[in-house]
């Protein structure tokens, strides 16, 4: 788990997401839920979209709670690479447009935030948050 007041960002290409969520869920520790049949002890992984159209990777016990989706499939880094890259394919980008370089559409992850609310910056039940995807304009400087 990310320390209560982590910051933690990264920002990349569409082909960079997947090493960018492997290494959060190394870091954060949730990759020791990846092996095994951890739905045995009721953990499981969920996603939610929020308002703004960030693709969210959260946790839960039993049953998922409101705002949640439990996967309809095994958590598989590849595999929710791939649908968090169609998801941000949807969405607006934004970020650095102005000088003399480059940009590619991208994403910028940040860790949860860990609040307690029923919905922060349009997650909801933000504490069961690990990351979140958006959509982001990489720029390349010439």
């Amino acid at each position: 788990m990310f320390s209560s007041n982590q910051i933690f960002q990264i920002s990349g290409t569409y082909s960079q997401i997947e090493t960018a969520l492997r290494f959060a869920m190394d870091y954060s520790d949730y990759s020791k839920h990846l092996s095994g049949n951890k739905k045995l002890n009721g953990f499981k992984f969920v996603w939610q979209i929020a308002e703004d159209g960030r693709y969210c990777i959260g946790w839960n016990f039993e049953d998922v709670v409101p705002g949640w989706n439990e996967f309809q499939f095994d958590f598989d880094i590849s595999i929710v690479s791939k649908v968090i890259e169609q998801q941000l394919r949807k969405s607006e980008m934004y970020g650095y447009a102005n000088g003399d370089g480059d940009t590619v559409p991208g994403f910028l992850m940040k860790c949860g935030t860990g609040s307690f609310s029923d919905e922060e910056f349009g997650i909801k039940n933000p504490f069961y948050c690990i990351v979140s995807f958006e959509p982001y304009m990489v720029y390349f400087a010439k």
